[in-house]
């Protein structure tokens, strides 16, 4: 079992940093224009600017991801803006509206003798005070991709939280110190009423794609929760694997105490109990899967039930393959919820519009019950809205999908889950964001933008 071994890697490895782990650089003077990164000074190119995730914060949208203002100096750094409603920067938050952190690395890579550093926040999530957690990765300067995760605490105004681990920042150090064994990131955030808070995403050792699910609980002053405890793996947290080859918790749903986590193929997901052990009860000998595909994010049901959106490569339609979206809707307890579909999935096929699906990287279900998905269906952002059935509604945008004209997304070279939440919903608006390569020429931009756009529901 791969828990085994993660325990003879790590078990008193876990290091965590005292939180000084490089400066504050502050954004770019200037004020970013929706959609376009930071404002650059004249005569200069816009900085490459990805919207990883957001969040509704303060009547206006917290997006977080990375910038390469800073490129040549501290290499591709960690960004926080708000936007108001309107897609304008709310120069009231950080500096000018935006926050940019540097988690230092080494200064020069062991192998490459170049300076290879780069941070990036893929999860966001405001907390009852108004105060921001913005988690994600910082890569330390090796050919081997190590990362470790990292956590940032922002006041309401976008200023650091210095009673958040003395600097407002942890970095999360996975094996021995220094050492580059395993590549990680947080891809999701769920806080607790009691300040506390776990964050989850995946692990896996530096020289392979076996991706396990990583659980971390932080108490909230930022230390480490060391009550919750796991066979095999080190005090506060929960490492699990051996279900899958790519696991990865996308979204997570509070039961009482327990936390379900979900993501990755087969859209697997385990319930964690408060202690942090895994809950045999749910699902099947303590896992729920569905065959086929891979999940790319959670929520909770109406009903107290759980339902997953991600994609399924290679499904043979009209007699071509192409990448479908799926959904998959268990009971609280981790079976297949059959009312909502066949061994509780949907699988959208039609019209030619909803096909290859490469990436899911929102999901809401409104008051009324009718779901929204944000996904990358080849290259280009599409939102979708379907009834509480999982039917397509059609009443929606055009045949229920909204797109945007001048947009354009990357393909990824493999099709695995990605960063999250995109999609936001804020009064009768649902937001996106992503990293826009649009160009009217014939190549794509090759400095992404920071894609924010809204629709009407």
């Amino acid at each position: 079992m791969r828990k085994r071994v993660w325990a003879v890697l790590m078990a008193g490895t876990l290091l965590m940093g005292g939180g000084a782990c490089g400066g504050d650089d502050g954004p770019s003077e200037g004020t970013p224009p929706p959609d376009g990164g930071t404002a650059p000074d004249a005569g200069t190119e816009l900085p490459a600017e990805e919207g990883r995730a957001l969040v509704v914060s303060q009547g206006g949208l917290v997006v977080v991801g990375s910038t390469e203002a800073n490129l040549a100096t501290t290499g591709v750094d960690l960004l926080v803006r708000r936007y108001t409603p309107s897609g304008e920067v709310d120069t009231s938050f950080g500096t000018q509206g935006s926050v940019v952190l540097d988690f230092e690395g080494p200064t020069k890579g062991p192998i490459s003798g170049q300076r290879e550093q780069d941070d990036r926040a893929d999860t966001v999530a405001v907390l009852a005070d108004g105060s921001i957690l913005a988690a994600g990765f910082a890569r330390g300067g090796s050919a081997s991709d190590s990362r470790d995760f990292v956590v940032v605490k922002l006041g309401p105004d976008g200023q650091l939280d210095t009673s958040f681990n003395k600097t407002g920042r942890s970095r999360l150090h996975f094996g021995e110190e220094n050492a580059v064994d395993f590549v990680g990131t947080v891809r999701s955030i769920l806080p607790l009423a009691d300040g506390r808070f776990y964050v989850g995403g995946f692990l896996t050792k530096s020289d392979g794609l076996d991706e396990d699910f990583a659980l971390i609980r932080y108490n909230a002053d930022g230390s480490l929760d060391t009550a919750f405890k796991s066979a095999g793996s080190p005090a506060g947290s929960w490492i699990g694997g051996a279900y899958t080859d790519a696991e990865s918790v996308q979204g997570m749903v509070l039961q009482g105490s327990r936390v379900v986590l979900g993501g990755g193929d087969h859209f697997a997901a385990v319930r964690i109990t408060s202690s942090g052990s895994q809950d045999m009860t749910f699902g099947t000998s303590g896992i729920a899967k569905s065959e086929g595909g891979q999940a790319h994010t959670l929520v909770a049901r109406p009903n107290g039930g759980l339902l997953l959106a991600g994609s399924r490569q290679d499904v043979k339609v009209g007699g071509e393959l192409h990448g479908v979206l799926k959904l998959v809707a268990y009971t609280a307890d981790g079976k297949p919820d059959l009312t909502f579909g066949p061994a509780g999935v949907r699988e959208l096929t039609a019209p030619a519009g909803v096909l290859d699906v490469v990436d899911v990287s929102g999901l809401r279900i409104q008051a009324d019950g009718k779901i929204l998905v944000f996904a990358d269906v080849y290259a280009k952002p599409v939102l979708f809205r379907l009834q509480a059935n999982g039917d397509l509604d059609t009443s929606f945008g055009t045949d229920g999908m909204v797109r945007w004209p001048e947009t354009q997304l990357a393909v990824p070279l493999f099709v695995r889950s990605t960063t999250g939440p995109k999609l936001a919903i804020l009064g009768d608006q649902a937001f996106v964001t992503d990293a826009n390569i649009y160009s009217p020429g014939f190549f794509p931009d090759e400095n992404a933008r920071l894609l924010l756009k809204s629709t009407g529901l």
